[in-house]
């Protein structure tokens, strides 16, 4: 007989079945299960730190484009990536060094779709590497698709 046989004895005896059900990982898993079901995750903030690191599931490059362009694509493009379950990605919008006073006006177009989209849970200047303030990562809601999320 091997450890794994006795085990599996004792957890069928009166006095493994009650001490299985006193233990600390027993009651973890009870609060666990007795949570009420929601559609999506549930995460806290912490979780954000592991998908900024993670690599970008697509791009959108918006140079050349007009500002209503640019509205119309990052709407589309956002609710395409959430439909594919992609979780991070990355919009250029380039830093309007060449725009009238050197400020860019697409990029405050893709921040203001971004503040008000329901698809997106955190955005923020891309690394200097991949853009910097010439591109934006966008972490996009998870466990939802875009027809529960709506437009």
């Amino acid at each position: 007989m091997d450890f794994k046989e006795i085990l599996e004895r004792w957890e069928q005896s009166p006095e493994g079945r009650k001490a299985a059900e006193s233990s600390r990982f027993s009651t973890s898993r009870r609060d666990k299960d007795s949570l009420p079901a929601s559609r999506g995750y549930i995460t806290g903030k912490a979780s954000l730190g592991h998908l900024k690191k993670k690599p970008d599931d697509d791009t959108l490059d918006l140079h050349g484009c007009t500002r209503e362009e640019s509205r119309v694509r990052v709407r589309v493009f956002l609710r395409e990536c959430i439909d594919a379950g992609m979780k991070k990605v990355s919009i250029i919008h380039g830093r309007g060094l060449h725009s009238e006073g050197g400020q860019g006006k697409l990029k405050q177009v893709v921040r203001s779709e971004l503040k008000a989209s329901k698809y997106v849970r955190w955005y923020g200047n891309a690394p200097p590497d991949q853009g910097g303030s010439g591109s934006t990562v966008v972490i996009l809601q998870r466990g939802q698709d875009a027809s529960v999320l709506g437009k």
